[in-house]
């Protein structure tokens, strides 16, 4: 019965997630120790199209550098730049 009961909490748990896009994980794992520690520029809520967030990335500018598709595949790349052009500020 207990499992039953624990069932609808995992479903959920699994749908959070989910929801977690692979660019958004990608931020968060790989960007945010530099782009949330003062190092590059504040990305989060900036407003900026998805071309500017796949180009930089690519070829690098001042800082950043240039990740290869090895890095970082076209996909997750893609994943990232909606994440980013979407995202609102931090609190």
């Amino acid at each position: 019965m207990s499992l039953l009961l624990a069932w609808p909490l995992a479903s959920a748990h699994a749908q959070g997630e989910a929801e977690v896009s692979k660019g958004q994980r990608f931020y968060e794992k790989v960007c945010a120790k530099c782009h949330e520690a003062g190092i590059g520029p504040v990305l989060l809520g900036r407003g900026l199209p998805e071309a500017v967030f796949k180009l930089i990335p690519r070829s690098g500018l001042r800082a950043m550098p240039a990740f290869r598709v090895s890095d970082i595949d076209d996909d997750t790349l893609q994943s990232l730049a909606t994440y980013l052009a979407n995202s609102k500020p931090k609190p």
